[in-house]
């Protein structure tokens, strides 16, 4: 399956009528409609004139077509695309032609572009997170067609050689015309500003909307699935603020898995906080509701890449699924179950993360783990050795709340922390 994040006119408006006429298909309704006839050429050649642009609908690209990276899913993505249209304006433009671009007829806007241009490589760097990297036919195929080196550079860098300067903003109204002769290209084009003569004339363009095309095989038309409308009420031109990552962290015993599931409970209802579930390959136990996995399973799963943290702990493998990143891209805090040993690796992935150590008395942490009967004999020695054996850094980031008391102290603690940041 591939998702193309594309400007589209909405099905109800008058551009979206004339372009689904021209190209003679709807992708709303996933079939061929009545194409367009000109006078003098033959619907057949019109048709093959088309047959590439109508298999992509009517639309200009803001992101061209992708695969989602290992580790994500669908959900992600329309979670992400929602976010991003509740900060994007609208941007209306005055004046359309049709004209020639490169080998390609296409509907270009006239005068400024800086707008457009911008508000598309907002698109193509925000969600360049979900992306999979193009395979060898992928990139194969763009360099056939000659590439300079910058494009070169581009297509390495977001899977596609038309970004940033390269960008060009169109709605594709023909296929590549090197090889078609000049009269068949005047009558094409005559054509075009006949279709489209009343809105290019009385209809501005508003590009006021993302929408996500799928592919659901290669070769299969692109069609239309969501439409995330902007919402933004000024010119703002930004992205979503992102969201802030809390790990925390502090010896077995010590109360962390308590103190988060009372601070869970004790959320005000409008807290946006998600609590990241665990991938545990431990069997399933009432103190967490983590996924579990087998051995063969986890490995399985980290070597597709589905995670984007895993550690091992006491004879266990722990891993945070990849989701994660798209919830902190759409601006939702994250808090993580964490371990001490992982600190160094964590902050090289996540460098703004925030560090919360959870401390508790010795004889406490001793009784505590007596008590919630998960290990016992050596497996319970060994979870107390392994706690001595860290010690809260000497660093200003971290945040240190001691546990040893009643669990609300240390929870309300953690509640303003979560907070008042």
């Amino acid at each position: 399956m591939r998702y193309a994040l594309y400007f589209s006119p909405a099905p109800d408006s008058p551009w979206w009528q004339a372009g689904a006429s021209w190209l003679g298909r709807d992708p709303m309704h996933a079939g061929k409609i009545p194409q367009t006839h000109i006078a003098g050429m033959p619907d057949i050649l019109l048709s093959q004139l088309t047959s590439e642009a109508r298999r992509y609908g009517f639309h200009a690209t803001l992101k061209a077509p992708f695969n989602l990276l290992e580790g994500f899913q669908e959900a992600d993505l329309i979670q992400m695309a929602s976010a991003f249209a509740q900060v994007q304006p609208v941007i209306s433009i005055r004046e359309m032609q049709i004209r020639m671009m490169g080998n390609f007829l296409a509907i270009r806007p006239q005068g400024d572009e800086a707008e457009i241009n911008a508000l598309a490589m907002r698109c193509v760097s925000y969600f360049d997170l979900l992306r999979r990297a193009p395979d060898a036919a992928y990139l194969a195929k763009r360099r056939h067609a000659g590439l300079s080196a910058r494009q070169e550079a581009l297509l390495q860098q977001w899977g596609y050689p038309y970004t940033e300067e390269e960008y060009r903003f169109h709605l594709t109204l023909s296929d590549d015309l090197l090889d078609v002769d000049a009269d068949a290209q005047y009558a094409l084009r005559k054509a075009a500003e006949q279709q489209f003569s009343r809105l290019l004339d009385n209809t501005p363009l508003d590009i006021d909307a993302l929408t996500i095309f799928r592919e659901e095989r290669p070769g299969a038309p692109l069609n239309f699935w969501m439409r995330f409308p902007f919402q933004a009420r000024v010119q703002q031109k930004s992205l979503p603020a992102t969201g802030r990552l809390y790990f925390v962290v502090g010896p077995s015993g010590a109360g962390k898995d308590t103190l988060l599931h009372w601070v869970k409970d004790n959320l005000p209802t409008n807290a946006a906080l998600e609590f990241a579930q665990r991938t545990i390959t431990r069997p399933a136990h009432d103190s967490e509701a983590h996924e579990v996995l087998n051995q063969e399973a986890y490995w399985q799963a980290a070597a597709a890449g589905h995670f984007c943290m895993q550690w091992q702990a006491n004879g266990l493998c722990y891993g945070i699924r990849r989701n994660i990143e798209a919830k902190l891209k759409c601006g939702q805090d994250v808090i993580i179950n964490g371990s001490r040993e992982y600190l160094p690796q964590l902050r090289q992935l996540f460098p703004d993360v925030r560090i919360i150590w959870i401390m508790a008395d010795p004889e406490q942490i001793r009784q505590r783990m007596e008590k919630r009967q998960r290990e016992s004999g050596a497996a319970l020695l060994n979870r107390l050795d392994r706690g001595l054996k860290f010690t809260v850094p000497d660093d200003q980031d971290i945040i240190c709340i001691d546990n040893s008391g009643p669990i609300h102290v240390a929870g309300q603690k953690l509640l303003k922390i979560f907070a008042k940041e």
